[in-house]
């Protein structure tokens, strides 16, 4: 029998490596993470715990550690488990193959008749057995994906809504550290892939084509925006308008910052006095500060000022020079040149 206080441990530790994983990898962090998995290696895991805890999840995104102590330490834990997984599902699933033929023995003291033994090679528990341990074992390396959740529902649905609960599990780490209970966790998310696939069904009406596109920009815009995926989980933001949001609201805030950057560039082009609204970045650009300001190429035959401003129009034919008109600043005299 596990113990309780044993299961607990491993819960514990599960919380604390999800919370290092929230944290930019540093060479303080390594260590504790090290001595965190140099204790699960100690603690008799057996596959009770494993399917319990799912701690198998959490410590395989440690394979991949820039540090290559955790990484190995991380890689041989998760083999170990895989390990004894199977030994325990293969003895457990022996057990339960005893006891069906310890029921049946009398029974099998009669001639079997054609039918039977026809039928005898395909009742065998091997095949049972084998894929029972390969569906333990990837439980150990990622997330169980609840399939029976979705039974009812077509091939295309079940898999869409099994896109959305994977994609919503990459937001477990933030959750945690929110406080919210690991053991409520996973059948949230469940409830909200549901929730959202049957949204985007009712939205389409039925056509398979809209149906499709809701579900690819949904898809592509929940992978990058952490934010929408934890407010859809939590209830802040509900399915029914999430279905109905336009991209920019689907984006995160970033994206919405170069979208309108982009925008103000656009529209500064089409301007077409825009060499007036930025003449003083022009003349930063340029170099045109302090008392190039007011220098000028004209100087004033009434007051000699320097500060004047000149303009040119083609006021004669188009072989003929244009015509310079200047403004004095300092007396107001106008000429022309």
């Amino acid at each position: 029998m596990t113990s309780t206080r044993t299961i607990q441990t491993v819960k514990d530790l599960k919380k604390s490596l999800a919370s290092e994983l929230a944290k930019d990898s540093s060479d303080d962090v390594d260590p504790c993470v090290l001595d965190m998995l140099k204790r699960l290696d100690e603690l008799p895991v057996d596959f009770q715990i494993l399917t319990e805890t799912l701690v198998g999840a959490v410590v395989s995104k440690f394979k991949s550690n820039s540090n290559q102590e955790v990484a190995s330490t991380a890689k041989t834990l998760v083999r170990k488990w895989k390990r004894q997984a199977k030994r325990d599902s293969s003895s457990a699933n022996a057990t339960a193959t005893t006891t069906t033929s310890a029921s049946t023995t009398p029974a099998s003291k009669k001639k079997p008749s054609s039918t039977t033994a026809s039928r005898t090679p395909t009742s065998t528990k091997k095949p049972t057995s084998a894929k029972m341990a390969s569906a333990v074992a990837a439980s150990i390396i990622a997330d169980p994906v609840p399939a029976s959740e979705w039974l009812h529902l077509p091939p295309h649905r079940k898999n869409m809504a099994t896109k959305f609960y994977t994609i919503f599990r990459t937001s477990e780490t933030s959750l945690l550290e929110t406080g919210l209970n690991s053991d409520s966790l996973s059948p949230l998310v469940i409830s909200r892939a549901t929730e959202v696939e049957d949204a985007i069904h009712v939205h389409s009406r039925g056509n398979r084509t809209n149906y499709s596109a809701k579900i690819r920009s949904l898809i592509f815009n929940l992978k990058s925006n952490g934010n929408l995926r934890e407010k859809i989980i939590l209830g802040f933001t509900s399915v029914h308008i999430l279905v109905n949001m336009s991209p920019a609201d689907l984006a995160t805030e970033e994206k919405n910052k170069e979208r309108t950057k982009t925008i103000e560039k656009v529209q500064d082009s089409m301007q077409l006095d825009w060499n007036d609204h930025n003449e003083d970045k022009i003349n930063k650009q340029c170099g045109i500060v302090g008392d190039l300001l007011k220098a000028s190429l004209f100087t004033c035959g009434r007051c000699k000022s320097i500060k004047t401003t000149s303009t040119q129009k083609q006021t004669r034919s188009a072989d003929e020079p244009m015509t310079v008109f200047v403004f004095c600043l300092n007396c107001g005299k106008r000429w022309k040149c």
